[in-house]
């Protein structure tokens, strides 16, 4: 192997080591949080969570209508009546959910505290359907 080849030969090795030490690093930067599910059960006139605390962070709430009315899910915070959040166009709600049928609703909620899903259908708010639950510092 002449000079002009062992040079060729370190480079292409610096090259190769710098190559996998970007990836490496590019490995180790932040990773987007995990979403949490949770399994939400709907009946005359109960909510039932599978789960009463959850991280923030992304959340997909799977709901599964097993009452005999028609149903819905609003994400809010405690203690209100029938105020979802809002962001980029969308409520944090998932209307109309049929007898037998899941629909899916997913949020991301950044700040720790106190929140409730409710079903505003007339009458079933009132009747005590809601549950409140506890998102958690991650």
């Amino acid at each position: 192997m002449n000079m002009h080849d062992t040079r060729r030969a370190q480079r292409l090795s610096l090259i190769l080591l710098l190559v996998i030490v970007a990836l490496a690093l590019g490995a180790c930067g932040p990773k987007a949080p995990a979403v949490t599910e949770v399994n939400v059960d709907l009946n005359e006139y109960t909510i039932t969570m599978d789960k009463t605390s959850i991280p923030a962070g992304p959340v997909k709430f799977v709901f599964h209508n097993t009452g005999s009315l028609t149903h819905e899910a609003v994400l809010e915070p405690s203690g209100v009546n029938d105020e979802p959040f809002s962001a980029n166009g969308k409520e944090s709600e998932a209307e109309n959910i049929e007898p037998g049928q899941s629909a899916t609703l997913e949020w991301t909620i950044d700040t720790p505290g106190d929140y409730q899903l409710g079903c505003h259908t007339p009458g079933h708010y009132e009747q005590g359907m809601f549950t409140t639950f506890t998102v958690t510092a991650p």
